[in-house]
């Protein structure tokens, strides 16, 4: 079973870039030990930037187009 990272359910990812996840925290690559952290519960991530969860309907939508 493949485990995604808090930053796939955030409203702050930008996207992918170089294989990691680009965000507005972290705009050159969030870095491998900060996406083993359980970010939801962290006062936050980077530069002033947390986690902001994304709807559930849109998970879903996401998940059910894989």
């Amino acid at each position: 079973m493949i485990k995604l990272c808090d930053c796939d359910y955030c409203k702050n990812c930008l996207g992918m870039k170089d294989g990691h996840p680009v965000c507005y925290a972290f705009k050159d690559g969030v870095p491998y030990d900060h996406m083993n952290r359980d970010l939801k519960n962290l006062s936050e991530c980077a530069n002033g930037y947390k986690f902001v969860p994304i709807n559930k309907k849109v998970i879903k939508r996401q998940i059910d187009s894989l």
